[in-house]
């Protein structure tokens, strides 16, 4: 559906060029929600708008159902993004007009009759909840209502995407989980295909299938948020992702040296991811009976990605070292993550 091939965008500033997109290679596929997350500055927002030619990129192509978008004269742009829907963090709303005109006014432009806009602007309030405010102005609605009527807005001239810019960054917690549950139901009616760009790891955890991590306009780390989620490789991605998980050790580690291999007389400290059906399963139970040693769990944490369970336990192994070898091993063979954290001289065992 999306393909952005070796994209750059430079800038002339008073300080020199600005390389704000470096050879940026995505690709979005049909019926996806595709979350791209970096923090300030990262180019996030130019790379949205270098999607729907708002920007036109110094280098590289930009693909949309099977259209060079980088290949069009203005005017041709103006027909192909018939096909792109945007929202946006300030919901950019005419103050002037009500509800119902604010979603009418894509339909007016497309010269749509009077009897085919009120039908389909009566669709999208009742699809958006808003029928009850269609007379209704801009400065009478909460955030998450203006959002709403956005959505509805860039849905009037059905579109095969929706680029979404920081559009819940401006509204309460609450207020956000609406509006994310909305665009989930819109793509599973529509098969709308989504590209939402935010800093909120949270957004991209609720709604997204794939996901970018950008970072001085270099993609530093995309995939599956399942897998993106669960073995991190980059510090910044485990910094965003620290703000829903917490994959830093407990302070009480702060005073104890851990040894990469193992050491006479320690004991094994092992951070276990669980996902899926493997949260049900009582692996360590079994180990401890198979292997004869002791578990101690010094931090636990489990949570949803979506609607695949993930936890994390983080475990400190003691008993011969035969034994922690052998149940080292057995871990390896379940259907879970493993990282050693290191080994820790007995005597300064963490498990208290």
């Amino acid at each position: 559906m999306i393909t952005l091939q070796s994209i750059e965008k430079t800038y002339q500033s008073t300080n020199g060029i600005v390389h704000a997109l470096k050879g940026i290679n995505l690709t979005v596929a049909q019926g996806e929600i595709f979350g791209i997350i970096g923090t300030s500055g990262a180019g996030k927002s130019t790379l949205i708008r270098c999607i729907n030619m708002l920007e036109r990129p110094t280098k590289g192509v930009v693909t949309i159902d099977g259209q060079d978008f980088t290949a069009l004269n203005e005017q041709q742009l103006r027909e192909e993004r018939k096909k792109i829907g945007m929202i946006f963090q300030h919901f950019n709303l005419l103050s002037s007009r009500t509800v119902y005109q604010n979603i009418a006014f894509p339909l007016e432009l497309a010269k749509c009759s009077k009897q085919q806009i009120d039908t389909e602007v009566m669709h999208l309030l009742e699809l958006v909840g808003l029928s009850d405010k269609k007379d209704q102005y801009p400065a009478q609605l909460s955030g998450g209502q203006k959002q709403r009527v956005g959505i509805a807005r860039a849905l009037a001239n059905h579109p095969k995407v929706l680029l979404c810019d920081e559009a819940t960054s401006a509204l309460d917690p609450q207020t956000t989980k609406s509006i994310l549950e909305l665009l989930k139901n819109i793509n599973r009616e529509f098969g709308l295909t989504i590209v939402l760009i935010t800093h909120e790891m949270q957004v991209i955890k609720e709604i997204c299938n794939q996901v970018a991590v950008i970072e001085g306009g270099l993609i530093i780390e995309q995939g599956q948020v399942l897998d993106v989620f669960t073995q991190p490789k980059e510090n910044t991605t485990k910094e965003f992702i620290s703000s829903i998980i917490n994959h830093n050790l407990p302070d009480i580690f702060a005073d104890i040296k851990l040894s990469a291999t193992p050491i006479a007389n320690s004991n094994l400290i092992v951070r276990l991811s669980f996902i899926g059906h493997s949260t049900e399963e009582p692996v360590i139970s079994s180990m401890v009976r198979r292997f004869n040693i002791d578990a101690s769990i010094l931090h636990g944490n489990i949570d949803h990605i979506q609607t695949t369970l993930f936890g994390t336990l983080l475990v400190e192994l003691s008993g011969e070292q035969r034994a922690l070898e052998q149940a080292l091993s057995y871990l390896q063979t379940r259907e879970l993550g493993i990282e050693v954290i290191g080994y820790v001289p007995r005597h300064a065992s963490v498990a208290v």
